[in-house]
């Protein structure tokens, strides 16, 4: 398993066995694809309790236990039915598709990104009404933003807007 970060987003890029700290790397990954030979299982992890957890924030209590608990192990289809992972593909394709993926995140507005990655993170833990209130915080300094004024014009121009994090 290796990361890339692109525009402060990180991709777990998974090509084989996703066991123990392997598998905790990934689950801090924001977005993690697999090739289809991959495996995961969570004997060898290092601390349970924070894997359990955010296990558990992810797919639920019940089949982060039966993962912790039961030390299953199980293959990328079954990674990517649990929500595990967002993507399986071909082994040969991983790479390729990872660094699609890289590229797609490169060409997002920088400033927007943190923001969104902020407010999906938090919208687990948060009510309906402070979600919302973050979400508001992120659109009103945003919606000041030269990035933003790139947006619109490009729009109205029916071209590809150019982002320069300002």
């Amino acid at each position: 398993m290796r990361d890339i970060t692109s525009a402060g987003v990180v991709i777990a890029v998974i090509d084989g066995p996703c066991h123990g700290a392997d598998l905790e790397r990934a689950l801090h990954a924001d977005i993690r694809v697999a090739a289809d030979s991959a495996t995961f299982s969570a004997e060898g992890v290092v601390d349970v309790a924070s894997c359990g957890r955010r296990l558990a924030q992810l797919l639920g209590e019940a089949r982060a236990k039966e993962i912790v608990l039961g030390m299953r192990a199980f293959d990328a289809e079954n990674a990517l039915r649990l929500g595990l992972v967002t993507r399986v593909v071909p082994a040969a394709a991983l790479a390729e598709t990872a660094r699609a993926m890289a590229e797609t995140l490169a060409a997002l507005p920088p400033l927007a990104l943190p923001a969104i990655r902020e407010a999906v993170r938090a919208a687990r833990e948060l009510t309906p009404d402070a979600a919302l209130a973050l979400e508001h915080r992120h659109f009103r300094r945003l919606i000041a933003t030269r990035d933003h004024k790139a947006a619109v014009a490009a729009f109205f121009e029916r071209r590809p807007a150019l982002f320069t994090g300002e």
